[in-house]
C-alpha cells in the first residue's frame, strides 16, 4: 500500500490513531523495563556476559522502534487528513455582487451574470454548465410550481483546478416572455441525453425568477 494511502487511512480514522497511541505506549513502557534490566546486569558483571549483551541489544533496537514510532505519530498528526469534498456553485449580479440580479427585463434583450465555481473536490475537474429558460404553472393539487417546459439556452465546460475558484461572466437572451425562470445545471460528468432528467441529475442546481415583458 502507498504511504500516502497509509496516512489517509490513519489520519481518517480515530479508531487507528487510538490503536496506534495506545501501542507507542505499550512499547514505551516495555522498553524502559528492558532498559533497567541491561544497566543493572551491566553493573554486576563488569565484564559483561553474553546475556547483557543480548538485553543491551534488545533495548536498543526498542529504542529505535519508539522513535521511529513517534516520528509516524508527529507526522500524522501535522500532517492535514482529507476533509470533505464539494463544490461551490453561484451566481452574482452583473457587478460581482449578490444582488441587482437582472429579473425584470424586455425579450431578446442581452442579460449578464457571473456564475463562479470553487472546487474542493481534491481533483481537477472539468464541469459542465447547462442554462435553461424555463415556463412554470402552479400547480392547485400539490400546491407548488411545476415546470411545463424547459429549453436548452447555453451548455459548455468550465475546468476548475482543486482549492480554486473561477468566476466568469454570462450573457444571456430570453426569447420568449412567457418565461419566468432561469435555471443555471452544474455537472460533474457528461449529462444525460434525456433532457427532462437534466435538473434532477444535476450535481448542483441554481434558479432566477423572472418577469419578462
Amino acid at each position: 500500500m502507498p504511504l500516502e494511502s497509509i496516512i489517509r487511512l490513519l489520519t481518517g480514522s480515530p479508531t487507528l490513531m487510538a490503536v496506534h497511541a495506545w501501542s507507542l505506549i505499550g512499547v514505551t513502557a516495555l522498553s524502559l523495563l528492558l532498559i533497567d534490566r541491561p544497566l543493572a546486569a551491566i553493573k554486576e558483571s563488569p565484564s559483561g556476559d553474553s546475556l547483557s549483551r543480548a538485553e543491551l541489544a534488545v533495548s536498543i533496537v526498542l529504542i529505535l522502534v519508539v522513535v521511529v514510532a513517534a516520528g509516524t505519530t508527529i507526522f500524522i498528526v501535522l500532517s492535514p487528513g482529507e476533509g470533505e469534498k464539494f463544490t461551490e456553485f453561484y451566481i452574482l449580479g452583473p457587478k460581482g455582487k449578490a444582488a441587482d440580479y437582472p429579473t425584470e427585463f424586455m425579450s431578446r434583450t442581452p442579460q449578464t451574470v457571473i456564475i463562479g465555481i470553487g472546487n474542493q473536490e481534491y481533483q481537477d475537474i472539468t464541469y459542465v454548465v447547462e442554462t435553461f429558460a424555463v415556463q412554470s404553472r402552479f400547480d392547485a393539487a400539490t400546491n407548488q410550481s411545476v415546470i411545463g417546459s424547459a429549453t436548452l439556452l447555453d451548455r459548455f465546460s468550465v475546468t476548475v483546478p482543486h482549492n480554486q475558484t473561477v468566476e466568469q461572466p454570462y450573457t444571456f437572451r430570453i426569447m420568449d416572455p412567457n418565461t419566468d425562470r432561469l435555471e443555471f445545471l452544474l455537472f460533474k460528468e457528461a449529462p444525460p441525453d434525456d433532457l427532462n432528467d437534466h435538473i434532477s441529475a444535476s450535481y448542483r442546481d441554481l434558479h432566477l425568477w423572472l418577469r419578462v415583458h
